[in-house]
């Protein structure tokens, strides 16, 4: 085996005027797009070399891209400062696993250049073989090739491609027929963040895909150590990485290249986006909550039209980001333009039908955004989670958080789509109320089975909040009173699926595990005091996140002029209810600091103020009011 790194390479580096070595490879061989991140957002070229050689995330002892130095005396220079750096980065990355686990079998590893040195290094930094120059040939198992990084700047990336391109083809030639050969762009170096390229000399032809993954044509960076070991018949467990697969498929090279660039384009698009529409959106929520509140406190009556009207465009823009990825905007001359454009139109689709269900029911307003949540994010689950891949608020592949699944955001969601679903379906009056709470108790029951089954929804802090959230909308609907001992036995069921879920997915072979299993595995080998000291650190950080907070501060606000909120008992009151339990519940679980509460919150709270038709309790001219006739609270129509 031949593996050639290059940091930086990316598919829409890959022309066959450029590259015309690396572009015969890939009309020939298993193609993806790969995820480079370390333990830092930008992965240095020493970063991606080190997370190969731990198969887990691994980075240089600073976030300063310097590049590895020269090994001395067949030792990597640095390497203590690279262990140390491993330890203190809590993801349990020993530099050197790939080194010396061929060592141990048997296996000889050589290396060509400073950075491959670090890859083919054992734990202890001694490089047995080494050279800074291609030899002729080869006879060890592995050859490990540095190619240097490629610059940012478009003159010297194309020479630096053509250089890239002609040692690639020296490779080939000098490989023999039996050789694999691998091209990939570990790391980022000082390129723009993005998906890189990695490809595999074939046959067969098609794209690459991974258990860590379980997207076609998407892999990371440690995928390629579990690789190698299993390759060479040495064992790759403990990794986080995952063997790579192929699949085939009947596109040509080039129309693979081309979908691999889109994805390219996707991501770097929303990188870019992301920030801006999340930035605008907490903005303009927590504006339209004062200025909601302001009228509630100084009018005390039903929003006007153009209030309630932003009011629910602003709850929609989260599912219509998603929707938007329905249509390739990303093969667009101007991708940014054309993702605002389709952003634009969801989210008033989205927001017409909901104004236009507002009088149905004390829920109209929520039922339409409820629903079609439910089926774009559903849907997507269960047809791979495509939509989220690489969008503003699901899975980016470049931070490489999750790539399957409903991650928190979406969660977030979700969940409050459910408990609209589950609360509309359990009033339902045709049946009887046992019949629609039985309905409604099966409708909650699927959608947890969907957002915590390790193949579907993969989400381990998920359902302990949704299903509490469900009981709570059941129990207010059904006219249970939720007592403490009530409250308690719920909490140990839930609490009981959760760990089932987990150990079941634990029960399956490795390679098919999840990161439900994964846990379980992690907690069994004495690794669960790191793991939750990295959660509780990213949930203190995402306290400070500012567009959170303004969605937090914004929606306190808006529930303090609200004062009783919908009337007691009513059917919005109880949806507000599960959506608080399953904000705080989502939030002592998960690593995601606010974000479970504050989306929870915005995409309910504009609609259930929308729906509102009557004056709101507690509000200063409402309480003027009542000394003169009584009117009905809004909960109470329909």
């Amino acid at each position: 085996m031949v593996l050639v790194g290059a940091a930086g390479l990316a598919w829409s580096d890959v022309r066959p005027e450029v590259t015309p070595q690396l572009q015969a490879l890939a009309d020939e061989g298993t193609l993806a797009s790969l995820t480079v991140r370390g333990v830092r957002s930008r992965s240095c070229a020493l970063d991606g070399w080190l997370t190969l050689s731990a198969g887990r995330r691994a980075g240089g002892p600073s976030a300063e891209c310097h590049p590895p130095g020269e090994v001395v005396d067949g030792r990597v220079p640095g390497w203590g400062s690279y262990r140390r750096a491993a330890r203190s980065a809590g993801y349990d990355a020993v530099p050197g696993t790939l080194g010396r686990r061929l060592q141990d079998a048997g296996r000889c590893v050589a290396a060509v250049g400073p950075g491959a040195a670090v890859a083919a290094a054992d734990t202890d930094g001694h490089v047995r073989r080494y050279t800074s120059q291609l030899p002729q040939e080869s006879d060890c198992a592995l050859l490990l090739v540095d190619a240097g990084r490629l610059p940012p700047d478009a003159a010297g990336r194309t020479e630096a491609l053509r250089s890239l391109d002609a040692l690639v083809g020296e490779v080939v030639r000098s490989a023999g027929p039996d050789t694999r050969v691998v091209v990939a762009g570990v790391g980022d170096g000082p390129s723009p963040v993005r998906p890189r390229a990695v490809l595999v000399s074939g046959p067969p032809t098609g794209l690459l895909t991974s258990p860590s993954t379980r997207q076609p044509g998407l892999v990371q960076l440690q995928d390629l150590t579990a690789s190698l070991l299993a390759w060479s018949g040495v064992d790759d467990s403990g990794l986080t990485g995952r063997p790579v697969q192929p699949r085939e498929d009947d596109a040509t090279g080039a129309e693979r290249v081309a979908r691999l660039v889109g994805l390219e384009t996707r991501a770097g698009t929303l990188r870019s986006v992301s920030p801006q529409v999340t930035a605008w959106l907490a903005a303009g929520f927590a504006l339209w909550c004062l200025g909601a509140a302001a009228w509630w406190w100084r009018r005390g009556s039903a929003l006007p039209a153009p209030l309630a009207g932003a009011g629910v465009a602003l709850a929609c823009v989260p599912t219509a980001t998603f929707a938007a990825n329905l249509v390739p905007w990303w093969d667009a001359a101007h991708p940014a333009v054309a993702f605002t454009a389709a952003l634009a139109i969801a989210v008033a689709v989205l927001t017409g039908l909901a104004l236009a269900a507002r009088r149905r029911s004390p829920l109209g307003t929520a039922l339409v955004p409820a629903l079609a949540t439910l089926v774009v994010l559903g849907g997507d689950v269960l047809t791979g989670s495509r939509l989220q891949l690489a969008s503003v608020f699901g899975q980016n592949p470049t931070v490489a958080g999750r790539f399957y699944g409903l991650g928190n955001t979406s969660f977030a969601l979700y969940g409050v789509g459910v408990l609209t679903v589950v609360a509309l379906v359990a009033a339902w009056r045709r049946p009887g109320r046992r019949v629609a709470v039985g309905l409604a108790a099966a409708v909650l029951l699927a959608a947890v089975v969907l957002e915590g089954h390790p193949s579907l929804g993969a989400d381990f802090g998920g359902p302990p909040g949704l299903l509490l959230g469900g009981l709570v909308v059941l129990a207010g609907v059904g006219g249970l009173r939720v007592t403490p001992v009530r409250a308690a036995v719920a909490a140990a069921g839930v609490v009981s699926v959760t760990v089932t879920l987990a150990v079941l997915d634990w029960l399956r072979p490795a390679e098919s595990r999840t990161h439900l299993g994964q846990f379980v595995q992690t907690v069994l080998d004495g690794g669960a005091g790191d793991v939750v000291r990295r959660k509780a650190a990213q949930n203190l950080d995402n306290l400070g996140s500012p567009p959170l907070l303004a969605i937090t501060l914004g929606a306190v606000v808006l529930l303090l002029a609200w004062r009783a909120g919908p009337a007691p008992g009513s059917l919005p009151a109880t949806v507000l209810r599960a959506a608080l339990v399953l904000g705080v519940v989502g939030f002592a679980v998960n690593d995601s600091g606010l974000v479970v509460p504050a989306y929870a919150a915005l995409a309910l709270l504009p609609l259930l103020a929308a729906g509102a038709g009557e004056p709101v309790s507690g509000s200063l001219p409402a309480r003027r009011a009542r000394r003169g006739p009584l009117r009905r609270p809004w909960g109470e129509r329909s």
